[in-house]
């Protein structure tokens, strides 16, 4: 990453007004954010872990959501417009890694594969690899600091992504 928001803005026309309007808005949100701390990791991950342990019982009624989610604020310590800045990173950061390993793991399927077809879904989906692998965007918005943190916690992040989907789709 530049030592700059702005050093490796590409505003020559060639570069796609697209790509340089979405780099652009990137650097503007990242202004308004600020880097995640380990602690507010952990905050956020307590909250997580707290609303899911209330959100998934079966016996948990039809208020279920709202109360699992007042636990969770309550264990998490932090107030709620970080907790939803914070769950809105997470939500980017995990979902663009449980989509890579599903990909990955379709990928493998593929390749052991030898028709024509499979090769060029193969052929797709590494092409899609590359994209969702990239972390880029993400860093020019919250910080690569930010997203070498999440890293550490990689594993359990996307398994609390996956938890919190499957429970918030039952709702």
């Amino acid at each position: 990453m530049s030592r700059s928001l702005f050093d490796d803005l590409d505003t020559a026309p060639s570069a796609g007004m697209e790509a340089g309007m979405e780099a652009a808005d990137a650097r503007t949100l990242r202004l308004s954010a600020q880097a995640l701390t380990p602690d507010e990791l952990q905050s956020l991950l307590r909250y997580q872990e707290t609303f899911l342990a209330h959100a998934e019982q079966s016996s948990a009624g039809h208020d279920a959501l709202g109360a699992a989610h007042e636990l969770g604020l309550e264990a998490s310590g932090l107030e709620m417009k970080k907790v939803d800045q914070g769950l809105a990173l997470l939500r980017a950061y995990a979902g663009k890694r449980w989509t890579a390993r599903k990909l990955r793991t379709r990928l493998a399927e593929l390749e052991q594969q030898t028709d024509s077809v499979s090769t060029e879904k193969a052929r797709r989906a590494r092409e899609e690899m590359a994209r969702v692998e990239d972390l880029e965007s993400l860093a020019r918005r919250y910080s690569q600091e930010t997203i070498d943190l999440l890293n550490e916690h990689e594993e359990r992040l996307v398994d609390l992504h996956a938890r919190m989907q499957k429970a918030l789709s039952r709702a």
